[in-house]
């Protein structure tokens, strides 16, 4: 399927520029900045999927069947329950914020309305988000 080096390299790459925004966002607490380590973190975390299945020779064109198998098959064997959620949550994150006609900033946290509901997104969870990238990246 190819070397894997790549989109590890990628999501090395994503994740220290999403902890770099997250480290900015204590210095200067936008939400821009918040809605940058979501898309950054997503960016890690489609890399890091990649280089998994390339590594495990899995997957194909299909993204939201290599998601499926990630998830299900790969991941288990690598990373605890939590790490996989909250990878995958920083997808369904990034998607409904993307989708979302709605952002605002309030205090500690950013509300997108997805769904026709409104969301609240705490800067403690997207760190959280942060966290797990860095250990899914360690234990590749």
């Amino acid at each position: 399927m190819g070397n894997f080096n790549e989109p590890l390299i990628n999501a090395k790459y994503h994740l220290v520029v999403a902890e770099r925004m997250y480290s900015g966002y204590g210095e200067f607490p936008d939400k821009r900045f918040l809605i940058g380590v979501i898309n950054e973190a997503a960016r890690a975390v489609s890399n890091l999927m990649k280089a998994f299945l390339i590594r495990a020779n899995r997957g194909g064109k299909d993204s939201k069947r290599n998601i499926e198998i990630f998830m299900n098959e790969i991941a288990p064997q690598y990373l605890d329950a939590l790490t996989v959620e909250n990878l995958f949550k920083v997808l369904e994150i990034e998607k409904a914020q993307k989708t979302s006609p709605i952002e605002y900033a309030k205090g500690e946290s950013i509300i997108l309305l997805i769904d026709g509901k409104y969301r609240f997104l705490s800067a403690q969870r997207i760190g959280e988000f942060v966290e797990s990238i860095k250990v899914g990246i360690g234990e590749f």
